[in-house]
């Protein structure tokens, strides 16, 4: 008994240490990254609104946050499977920086949906055959004519059409500019006088809220007589597609101007 009991001794257990988990460097820089790709947006667009960097360079600055954002929710995706496959730490980082990244990347999200749906365009009009005219265009001995601009817009809205009202000119010019200035556009030159031209013509300049690329309207107001009709033409620079900007813009403007001439628009 005494022989059984010794050879039921137990040997002392010796616990080893887990080996000491790595850390995720893809998770740090995604991180990193992420975060500083939000704020050179947030730096770049009060520049760009405070006139410090020109448009052109604007694009191109909002592309390189793009690319940042982009290199970073691939760190994102290296730091993920780093730490399924070897178990790094960082995983934290990883989420915050995926979060970052998608706020960062919603608008340009947005912007390719509606680059794939709308029509690429940036100048729209309510008359292709006859559009209006800019200033620049007038002053420009190669592009002073209505069929030269015809010929390079598209029929990309063919439900955006022209108004016609139920009264002269002189009863609804201030009306006109009234609306504008509701909409934050400024008269920038007005062409033709009452009474004298059958056309009255007038170019309002605006820029795109948040990020504030400029554009053109130019709306010309054609006496018929009794009744008045007006064509409107918008056009977004530096830009080869304006996003549906331009249509809803127009669209806009009509409504609000049907809404304060109640009573004269003619069916």
């Amino acid at each position: 008994m005494a022989m059984l009991k010794a050879g039921r001794r137990h040997e002392p257990v010796t616990l080893r240490p887990l080996p000491e988990r790595k850390r995720s460097h893809a998770a740090g820089w995604s991180l990193r990254l992420a975060s500083f790709a939000p704020v050179l947006a947030i730096v770049i667009l009060i520049a760009h609104n405070m006139e410090i960097v020109d448009t052109p360079n604007f694009l191109l600055l909002i592309g390189c946050v793009a690319l940042v954002a982009l290199l970073a929710l691939f760190l994102v995706g290296v730091a993920f499977r780093s730490l399924w496959t070897r178990g790094t730490r960082g995983g934290q980082q990883a989420i915050w920086a995926l979060f970052l990244v998608t706020l960062t990347l919603a608008p340009f999200v947005l912007a390719l949906f509606a680059w794939i749906a709308r029509p690429q365009q940036s100048d729209v009009s309510t008359d292709l055959i006859d559009p209006p005219l800019l200033s620049e265009e007038l002053r420009t001995p190669a592009g002073g004519s209505a069929a030269q601009v015809a010929a390079q817009l598209r029929n990309g809205y063919p439900n955006l059409t022209g108004r016609r009202f139920k009264a002269a000119p002189d009863a609804i010019e201030e009306t006109i500019l009234a609306v504008g200035g509701n909409l934050g556009w400024t008269l920038v030159s007005r062409r033709g006088r009452i009474g004298a031209d059958d056309e009255l013509l007038f170019e309002f300049a605006y820029s795109i809220p948040v990020i504030g690329i400029p554009g053109t309207v130019v709306l010309r107001l054609t006496d018929e007589g009794d009744t008045s009709f007006i064509d409107m033409r918008a056009r977004t620079d530096f830009v080869t597609h304006d996003l549906g900007w331009n249509a809803w813009l127009i669209d806009r403007y009509l409504k609000a101007l049907d809404f304060q001439l109640i009573g004269i628009v003619e069916a």
